[in-house]
């Protein structure tokens, strides 16, 4: 009986210590502007600096392009992938698609692109991190001629994260999980022999 009741703690503090091995999940800010055409405004969704100091960041963007055209609904999205050496953060920017929303007189149409770049930066002792981008946005598929297909257009920008990162308390909890597993081996193990005494 005691073996089961220690295997039933074990379970209720597995799911309790998975929690707790990371932060809050990260948030953060990104302003980006694209060259000749206007600034938009994004997210940035599951910032995470990871325990082997890879750094991952969701790079979100829905928001409105102020141009001499007029309003035009932008979304995007992709990856920010880097590393981290002590206080400074470096990385890439990968597998950036969005579209744009363009309309003329009665007729709407999106207008695709995809990108990528660079991004630097540096982090506080909080977890938070901020710093600078610099990519380039290319129009893969577009029906107008202001926008055509193959242009490349220069963007950059700035970020700011509160990153998600292993909580110090993290090694704790691993040696109570330790603990736990060492606890029930050994009420298993006193069970099993004990089994074996009375049935000698």
């Amino acid at each position: 009986m005691k073996w089961l009741l220690a295997l039933i703690m074990l379970l209720i503090v597995l799911p309790e210590i998975a929690p707790r091995a990371y932060a809050d999940q990260g948030t953060g800010t990104v302003v980006l502007q694209i060259q000749g055409y206007g600034t938009v405004h994004g997210q940035l969704e599951n910032a995470t600096i990871h325990g082997n100091n890879s750094v991952t960041m969701l790079l979100v963007v829905n928001d409105t392009l102020q141009t001499s055209q007029g309003s035009l609904p932008l979304e995007a999205s992709g990856m920010f992938n880097g590393v981290r050496n002590n206080s400074t953060l470096s990385g890439t920017i990968n597998d950036v698609q969005g579209k744009i929303a363009v309309c003329v007189l009665f007729s709407c149409n999106n207008v695709y692109f995809d990108g990528q770049g660079n991004w630097t930066g540096i982090l506080d002792a909080s977890s938070m991190g901020r710093g600078n981008l610099a990519g380039v946005v290319t129009i893969t598929n577009s029906p107008y001629s202001q926008m055509p297909q193959g242009q490349s257009i220069p963007t950059d920008g700035s970020w700011t994260a509160n990153f998600a990162t292993p909580l110090p308390e993290f090694n704790s909890d691993a040696g109570l999980l330790i603990l736990a597993i060492i606890s029930v081996s050994l009420v298993v193990r006193r069970k099993h022999r004990g089994n074996r005494a009375e049935s000698r």
